[in-house]
Parts: C-alpha cells; structure tokens; sequence
C-alpha cells in the first residue's frame, strides 16, 4: 500500500529552494511554476515558457500571507474575466516584488500539501476526495515521465507507470 503523505513529500522535495515562475489558469485550475522558465513548442507549433516543474490544481486551495487569505479557488470560478483578472492578481501578489520561493513542503494521508513559501506565503491544497476526480497533479513539463496525480485524495495508478 502506497503512504500517500511520504509519496508528495518525496516527490514535492524538488521544490525545495526553487522560486514560483509563473501563475496562470486555465477555466477554474490553478497552474504554477517552479524553477528557471524556459521555451517550448507545443503539439501545435505554439511557443510558451514552462518553468522546471508544474502544480496544476483542480480542488480547494488557500493561499495566505502571514495567516490572512489572499485567495481562494474560488477566485478562479465564474466568469472568465474574472479568472483572468484573479489571476493577473495573483502573479502581482506572487511574482512582482521578488518572487517567492519554496521553504518547505509538506503533505497529509488525505492527498493535501502545503507550501510554505518566502515573503509569508504558504499554499494550502485541500482535495475534495471525490472518487475518479483529479484533485492536483505534480509534472515536470516536456519531460516524458510519470505524473504525480491526486485523485480523489489518494494516489493515482498512473503516478507510478
């Protein structure tokens, strides 16, 4: 059996001393990168920068900042203007006066982690537990090798082929 809390840790334990590259999203998910950016072409010849390592969230998260919410998934619910306009928010919050950097990961039996950050930060994932539903996943982009999906607050199969 799989110790779901010792599998994030150890495999979040590269974020350690990184800095947080990009904050984005697409619909309602979270996107963040860690680490030096760097260019690659999609499938369909697109041109955009990925930082070394991705967090791609898809349940409840909290960021705070010296224990004071900062935001919320639901920033990014509803409209897409305001998804954009929250996230335009949060790469001002995260990614313009010096960014942040990771001090110390650490993960939960239910699937959730928490960042701590630089500069007061920390990040807070929270899965939903629903069965067969993606909470998060951990990936290093253009790189062929196994993500590290949360589903249903558990580890996915898949994070091991």
């Amino acid at each position: 059996m799989i110790d779901t809390r010792s599998e994030i840790e150890r495999r979040l334990s590269v974020l350690r001393g990184l800095e947080l590259s990009g904050v984005n999203h697409a619909a309602d998910m979270l996107t963040l990168s860690f680490g030096p950016l760097r260019q690659v072409t999609n499938f369909k010849g697109t041109v955009k920068y990925v930082g070394a390592w991705a967090l791609h969230i898809q349940c409840v998260w909290r960021l705070e900042k010296v224990g004071c919410v900062v935001a919320t998934e639901d920033d990014l619910r509803g409209p897409d203007e305001k998804a954009h306009a929250s996230s335009h928010r949060l790469q001002g919050i995260l990614l313009a006066n010096g960014l942040a950097a990771v001090e110390a990961v650490t993960a939960d039996e239910a699937g959730g982690v928490k960042l701590s950050l630089s500069r007061g930060f920390c990040l807070t994932v929270i899965p939903d537990g629903r069965v067969d539903e993606e909470d998060w996943r951990f990936f290093a982009p253009g790189v062929d090798a196994a993500h590290l999906v949360i589903k249903g607050g558990t580890v996915a199969p898949e994070s091991f082929d």
